[in-house]
């Protein structure tokens, strides 16, 4: 239900009380992201009893401005997939390397849980990581200056507009 509106949800089925969330796929294993937010008719102690709830799933983040459930869609919501894309292009690449497809799904798989779990446990950014694996002059500052030179960032970020885009577009569909 990417777009729809809470105004529209309670005119459809007549109820004041909506909670319009945007969960993601790992809530299958209760490492989920669910982005929420309320009609102004759910009060505190709903709102409190809801996340509880959600959390069982994983993470959640409560937002008052539910134009953002749209922009979640496109980060969180989407995320997974992007995640597994950018997975599946580094298999390829080991494979290309020589590594089995086994070997390989192992090697990156293990790489990315390894490095997310890293993430987590410190306080240092994504990029202060990036520099302590980036040698200068090392291989992974060459890998890093192709990604620069095709201006991998700015893709992403067109593709994650592209999706938040959409998202809009379907709630006007579905709105109609």
């Amino acid at each position: 239900m990417a777009g729809v509106s809470i105004d529209n949800i309670s005119k459809k089925l007549q109820v004041k009380k909506i909670i319009r969330s945007m969960p993601n796929i790992p809530t299958q294993i209760g490492q989920g992201m669910t982005v929420f937010t309320a009609s102004q008719e759910v009060d505190r102690k709903d709102l409190f009893i809801i996340q509880n709830l959600i959390n069982t799933t994983g993470k959640s983040l409560f937002i008052e401005n539910e134009e953002m459930i749209n922009s979640s869609t496109a980060i969180s919501g989407s995320g997974p997939a992007y995640v597994y894309y950018f997975i599946n292009a580094i298999i390829d690449s080991a494979i290309n390397l020589g590594f089995t497809k086994s070997e390989a799904e192992f090697l990156v798989q293990q790489t990315f849980l390894g490095s997310t779990q890293l993430q987590n446990r410190s306080n240092l950014s994504n990029l202060e990581w990036i520099e302590k694996v980036a040698s200068k002059g090392g291989t992974t500052e060459a890998a890093l200056g192709i990604f620069h030179s095709f201006d991998i960032k700015s893709k992403i970020n067109e593709g994650i507009i592209q999706a938040n885009a959409r998202a809009k577009e379907l709630g006007k569909l579905i709105d109609k």
